[in-house]
C-alpha cells in the first residue's frame, strides 16, 4: 500500500495513523496556485454529473485520483469516468469508509525544506456541528437525535490516514479548521475568517488561535477579516427574514483567494443588486469591512497587497416548503426543526434558500483556472465576462474554463470544495 500503490488500484486506508515525524527546516502549507501533482475527487450519489464535468476538465490539466468509501464506490466512480471517455485505470483510487464528497475540507497538504509533501492534521468538529446544535436548540427546544452524534474521530484521523497511505509525514496542530477554510499565499501569510475560525475553536480567545496559527509550517503572519459571505451560513440557517442559506460558517474559499503571494481576489457585490436585494446588501457591507482591512494590510515581509474585487453572481434563489419531521436537521430535507424555536418557523412554511454561489470557489491546476459558470442561473453574461478578464490577468497565460456547479451550491458547496490539492513536490 501507500506510495508503491498501483494506478487504479482501491486500498483501505488503515484505521491507524502514524505518529508526528519532524519536517525538515522550510516547510510550509502550500498555497494553491503553486504547482500541483495530482487533484483529488471524490465520488457521492447525486453529484455524478458535477463529479464527471470535473474529471473531464482536469482531465488534460493534471493526473486524477480519487478517495472513495469503498469497492462499490470505486465501481461506481470509474462508471463516471468511463461515461467521459476518461481512462479511469489511470485514475489512482484510494478507500476510507470516511471519505467525503467534498475532498478540500478532509486534509491540507504542505511541502518541507526539502520539498516533500506533508499533511497538516487540523482537528475535525463536522463543520462546527456542535457548536450549531447549541446555538440553534436553545433553552426547552428539544435537540434532534443527530445533535447527539460525536465528531466522529474516524472522520478527525482520515487526514493522517491518508498522510500513511502516501507515506507523508504529518504536522498536527490544536486547531480546528476544515481545508476550505485555510488560505494562504505560501510565503508566510494566512487570512482568517473571525468569525469561522471562532466557530470551531469555541473555547479559545482570538489571541490563542492566532498563537497556534504561527505554529503552523511557515505561517509568519495572520490577517483577520471579520466575516464571509452572508449565503455561507453555518450548517443551514437563516440569513435574514425569510432567506436562508446552507453552508460552512464562512470557507475562505467563497469569498478571499490568493492569486499569487501578493495579490487577493475578494467577492464583490453590484451595487444596484445591494439595494434592491437584503442578502446582497448584506454581503456588500461585509466585503467592504473585508476590502478596507485588506487594502491596509502588508504581507509577512512588509509589502502591500494588490486587492482585486471578484463580482460575485446574481444571487440565486428557490423557494422551499418545510416539512414537519423532527429530526432531518442532518439530512438534505429542510424543516422546521433545523431552526430556533424562537424564529416561530412551522411545518408547511415557505423559506427561500439562496445558493452558496461565488466564483471564488475556483479551482487551480497548473495551466489551468476551473471556475464556475451562473449564465444559466440569471447572472448576466457580461458579468461572467468580466470576471473571466479578471482572472486572465490575475492568472496569466492560464487557461480559464467554465463547469456548472450549481447543484454543489445548493449544498454548501462548490468546485473548490470537491477537489483536493496535492501539491507538487521535489522529483
Amino acid at each position: 500500500m501507500g506510495a508503491a500503490m498501483a494506478a487504479g488500484m482501491g486500498a483501505m486506508l488503515p484505521a491507524w495513523a502514524r505518529g508526528d515525524l519532524p519536517l525538515a527546516r522550510g516547510a510550509r502549507i502550500t498555497a494553491d496556485f503553486d504547482p500541483v501533482a495530482a487533484i483529488w475527487l471524490g465520488y457521492d450519489a447525486g453529484h455524478e454529473a458535477f463529479t464527471a464535468d470535473l474529471a473531464e476538465a482536469l482531465w488534460p490539466h493534471v493526473p486524477i485520483r480519487m478517495l472513495v468509501r469503498d469497492a462499490e464506490a470505486e465501481g461506481l466512480a470509474r462508471a463516471v469516468l468511463r461515461s467521459r471517455g476518461l481512462d479511469a485505470d489511470k485514475v489512482r483510487f484510494v478507500y476510507d469508509t470516511r471519505a467525503p464528497f467534498f475532498v478540500r475540507d478532509a486534509v491540507v497538504f504542505g511541502l518541507d525544506g526539502a520539498r516533500q509533501p506533508f499533511v497538516v492534521d487540523f482537528r475535525w468538529t463536522y463543520y462546527g456541528w456542535s457548536n450549531w446544535c447549541r446555538r440553534t436548540f436553545r433553552g426547552s427546544q428539544p435537540r434532534p437525535e443527530s445533535c447527539a452524534r460525536a465528531d466522529g474521530l474516524d472522520t478527525g484521523s482520515l487526514d493522517r490516514r491518508l498522510g500513511d497511505a502516501l507515506g507523508l509525514a504529518t504536522f498536527s496542530s490544536a486547531l480546528a479548521i476544515e481545508g476550505g477554510g485555510v488560505e494562504v499565499n505560501g510565503q508566510g501569510l494566512l487570512i482568517a475568517n473571525a468569525e469561522l475560525w471562532s466557530s470551531r475553536n469555541r473555547n479559545m480567545s482570538r489571541a490563542a488561535m492566532e498563537r497556534e496559527m504561527l505554529r503552523l509550517p511557515g505561517i509568519r503572519k495572520v490577517i483577520w477579516l471579520p466575516r464571509g459571505l452572508a449565503h455561507d451560513t453555518l450548517h443551514r440557517g437563516t440569513i435574514t427574514g425569510a432567506y436562508v442559506g446552507w453552508g460552512t460558517g464562512g470557507h475562505t474559499d467563497e469569498f478571499v483567494r490568493f492569486a499569487d503571494a501578493r495579490t487577493v481576489l475578494l467577492a464583490w457585490v453590484d451595487e444596484a443588486e445591494a439595494a434592491s436585494h437584503p442578502v446582497a446588501r448584506i454581503n456588500l457591507q461585509r466585503m467592504q469591512a473585508n476590502f478596507d482591512i485588506l487594502s491596509a494590510s502588508l504581507d509577512a515581509d512588509g509589502r502591500p497587497l494588490r486587492v482585486f474585487k471578484v463580482p460575485l453572481p446574481r444571487t440565486i434563489e428557490r423557494p422551499v416548503v418545510l416539512s414537519a419531521d423532527a429530526d432531518t436537521a442532518y439530512s438534505n430535507q429542510w424543516t422546521a426543526a433545523v431552526f430556533p424555536a424562537r424564529e416561530g418557523r412551522r411545518e408547511g412554511d415557505t423559506v427561500i434558500q439562496v445558493a452558496t454561489s461565488s466564483y471564488l470557489n475556483h479551482v487551480l491546476a497548473n495551466d489551468l483556472v476551473l471556475l464556475p459558470t451562473y449564465v444559466r442561473h440569471g447572472t448576466p453574461p457580461e458579468r461572467e465576462q468580466q470576471v473571466k478578464a479578471i482572472y486572465e490577468a490575475a492568472f496569466p497565460g492560464r487557461t480559464v474554463r467554465f463547469i456548472d456547479t450549481i447543484n454543489a451550491n445548493w449544498v454548501g458547496g462548490g468546485a473548490h470544495c470537491a477537489t483536493l490539492t496535492e501539491p507538487a513536490g521535489a522529483a
